[in-house]
């Protein structure tokens, strides 16, 4: 879960700032945060591949359910031909066979859908997962953004009346 070490270090460079006198405005290093938000462009796609796989692994699930099903049905043919050939049996062996390829082919059905389900069920957390930590991720980002354009303004040099105004209407327009 590297995102949220990185949105951790984030709080972190924000909860030990170093303070202003009389504002209480926080100081940040802007090159330090920088790196971080780096940091957490290059975890994002490992992210999104983690839930790939996750992708990938239902379709072998659902690969390997659908071989499982084809060997149990050629596995129940062999036996129902082999019982065919016994002639006393001959109807009691088509009726097992045909049991036989009807239990495998709802078997191989009920671990298709268990397997899908699986699938759709990882995907839906790896997706719920990956929008909570973007939620989060731009949450801190904000907090972080909010606390650096304080910081800035606390420091900007003060103008005059006049300009006051004009910089008050800027910012209540961003």
């Amino acid at each position: 879960m590297e995102i949220l070490e990185l949105i951790n270090k984030l709080e972190n460079m924000a909860s030990h700032a170093k303070r202003m006198p009389i504002t209480g405005m926080a100081m940040v290093d802007a090159e330090r945060l920088l790196d971080v938000i780096d940091q957490l462009r290059l975890a994002i796609p490992r992210n999104i591949s983690e839930a790939s796989e996750v992708l990938e692994r239902r379709e072998q699930i659902i690969n390997q359910t659908m071989l499982d099903a084809r060997r149990i049905r050629n596995t129940a043919e062999q036996d129902s031909r082999a019982l065919v050939e016994e002639s006393e049996l001959i109807k009691s062996a088509r009726k097992r066979g045909e049991e036989i390829v009807a239990e495998a082919e709802q078997k191989a059905q009920r671990l298709i859908q268990a397997g899908e389900q699986e699938a759709r069920r990882r995907r839906a957390g790896a997706d719920e997962y990956a929008r909570a930590s973007l939620d989060e991720l731009e949450g801190q980002i904000a907090k972080l953004l909010e606390t650096v354009q304080a910081g800035q303004r606390a420091l900007a040099p003060r103008e005059p009346k006049d300009h006051k105004d004009h910089l008050d209407r800027l910012a209540a327009a961003s």
